[in-house]
């Protein structure tokens, strides 16, 4: 418990400072890494962990982890800036105390805050109340009608993707009779279809904002960013998801009825890479922390909350219906529950998702002028 807590802290922090570094018309080309860095980690993982299990005993596995993590950590600490806009504003205000990472505390540094306008700091008050963290927000976002379908399209296909990465070491077991080793390297098909995915996905992010803002007549503000209260980011986002959705499904599909007649194992790996490369759930986890450009580390934390719990509770049921129905039926049950859920999202996305978004934040306005 206390390891998947640590893990959803660090992806959301990864998410937000994407959201507090990037430009929206290049937010896909800086999402792309942090994305495919969070997919291929589970999909690797196997492929290492199966050899070194059988060579060096199962508890050189969490030695190996904490090294790794340890490593990262330490690169966070000495070299990560604060993004948070609450902190440090968009730049003029300098981070202090525990806010500004170590390496800049040991070597000599030009004040650069010194040729910039006088900063205004708000009241201690006014700065505790705003940074303390409150866990209920994120609950509370999944509430909001704009927020909830966004989440349920990620977490939706996330449990797609997690469900098929979950039974391909039952499945080839049962069908191929597979050891430990050669199922872990049959994580890279699907590994390799993510990392192209994510590639593929950044492209596309860019230029469907692009062919947004030239339908709607929008000049697109590279250097200091569009303001996306007023830009409809939502059909920007949503652009092209339909396809994907009927993409991914088609590959699920084909996946499974292939396992459940025993065919050549290389066939089913081609749809594992071909459902990895037309993943689009980086386009929805964009879209959460563009919606809530105030606060997009809790989005990203109530992201966090709907896509694992879908996704734990698709695995969770994986085996007895398997087991009742074969994974062809299985398959074609979750392909065509999830089709229908994602493009039905998809459309009111579409075409009511800005209206809903600036009626709550119109509403939140003016809660908070009273």
């Amino acid at each position: 418990m206390v390891q998947s807590l640590g893990n959803s802290v660090s992806v959301s922090i990864g998410y937000a400072v994407v959201a507090d570094i990037a430009a929206p018309a290049e937010r896909g080309r800086i999402m792309a890494p942090t994305m495919m860095m969070l997919n291929l980690g589970p999909v690797i993982t196997p492929v290492i962990g199966g050899p070194v299990c059988y060579h060096a005993g199962w508890r050189w596995i969490f030695w190996i982890l904490t090294i790794i993590g340890g490593f990262f950590l330490l690169a966070v600490v000495l070299f990560l800036p604060e993004t948070n806009r609450k902190i440090v504003g968009k730049g003029s205000t300098a981070a202090k105390g525990l806010n500004k990472p170590v390496l800049p505390l040991l070597v000599p540094r030009t004040d650069i805050y010194k040729c910039r306008a006088a900063v205004v700091y708000p009241s201690t008050w006014h700065r505790v109340r705003s940074l303390t963290p409150n866990p209920l927000n994120s609950v509370v976002f999944i509430f909001q009608k704009d927020t909830f379908c966004v989440l349920l399209a990620a977490a939706t296909f996330y449990m797609m993707y997690y469900v098929s990465q979950a039974s391909l070491p039952v499945l080839y077991r049962e069908a191929y009779e597979y050891s430990e080793s050669d199922i872990g390297l049959c994580y890279l098909a699907l590994g390799f279809g993510v990392f192209c995915g994510s590639q593929l996905q950044a492209r596309i992010m860019d230029w469907n904002y692009k062919m947004t803002a030239k339908e709607v007549g929008w000049e697109v503000d590279h250097i200091r960013g569009d303001d996306l209260a007023l830009f409809p980011v939502e059909p920007a986002r949503a652009r092209m998801a339909w396809l994907f959705q009927v993409l991914q499904c088609s590959w699920v599909l084909a996946y499974g009825w292939a396992i459940h007649y025993r065919v050549h194992p290389a066939v089913p790996l081609i749809f594992q890479f071909l459902q990895g490369l037309s993943g689009h759930i980086q386009s929805w986890n964009t879209l959460i922390v563009e919606i809530h450009r105030e606060s997009p580390g809790t989005a990203s934390a109530a992201g966090n909350l709907t896509r694992c719990f879908l996704a734990a509770s698709g695995v969770a049921v994986m085996e007895p219906l398997m087991a009742a129905m074969g994974p062809g039926p299985f398959f074609t049950l979750r392909s065509g529950v999830c089709a229908i859920i994602g493009i039905s999202l998809t459309v009111i996305i579409r075409t009511r998702g800005t209206t809903w978004r600036l009626a709550r934040e119109k509403r939140e306005a003016e809660d908070g002028g009273r």
